[in-house]
């Protein structure tokens, strides 16, 4: 293995330029085994960390992803909204309904029937303030 030391002590000055003791080295097909595997990685991690990234920003919602709505109620709520999506039918699967989900500030997300009479109205309200349903 090589060993790395200072080149030189001098009057209690110790050099620090870097001295390699070479020592055996290793086979060919090794070193380009282990070059490989790190350049086919490399674009891996890569990947793994810029996708999450650009998930999160597309949205344009700093909270979480929204919840999978199995149901949809048409009672009314009045909590303050701060996000809302829109979850067509079968957009994911065992999501069979079409609703709107309401992220409101205590961090409670609300499935809507599309139907309910009070939708229009609120998300008229909402647009006014500058929150536009996004679908999912």
């Amino acid at each position: 293995m090589p060993r790395v030391g200072p080149a030189s002590v001098q009057n209690n000055a110790i050099d620090y330029s870097l001295t390699v003791i070479s020592g055996p080295r290793m086979p060919f097909s090794i070193r380009c085994g282990l070059t490989l595997l790190c350049l086919t990685m490399l674009p891996l991690l890569h990947a793994q960390v810029i996708s999450p990234v650009i998930t999160e920003n597309q949205g344009k919602h700093p909270g979480p992803a929204p919840i999978c709505c199995m149901e949809a109620s048409r009672g009314a709520f009045n909590e303050p909204v701060t996000a809302c999506f829109e979850q067509k039918e079968n957009t994911f699967q065992g999501c069979r309904v079409h609703a709107y989900i309401f992220h409101t500030t205590s961090n409670n997300d609300w499935c809507a029937d599309p139907g309910a009479w009070w939708i229009p109205r609120r998300l008229k309200r909402l647009q006014q303030r500058g929150i536009y349903c996004q679908v999912v």
